[in-house]
């Protein structure tokens, strides 16, 4: 999973997605946590490229690769108790 940094936005949307494909890397999430437009966009690498296979804001977003798990958007900048118990 990528979290897009606004200083970082040329080379998490591009440069890194070229290094990751050139490792092998099957699938990836590039996440958006900006608060007015929680988003995410789920690639999946085929023939040496990646292709977007969903882009959602707002919505849950539900995969099975690399292994099923559901992504929610807006708790990536949610207040709550949940950040007390990051990392542990």
């Amino acid at each position: 999973m990528e979290v897009v940094s606004p200083e970082g936005v040329l080379r998490d949307d591009h440069t890194e997605r070229l290094e990751y494909a050139a490792f092998g890397v099957p699938s990836c999430w590039i996440t958006s946590p900006l608060p007015d437009k929680v988003g995410i966009i789920e690639l999946r690498l085929e023939d040496c490229q990646y292709r977007e296979v969903v882009r959602v804001h707002g919505e849950d977003v539900e995969t099975g690769l690399p292994f099923p798990v559901t992504l929610v958007p807006h708790w990536l900048t949610a207040n709550g108790q949940w950040k007390d118990r990051i990392g542990g």
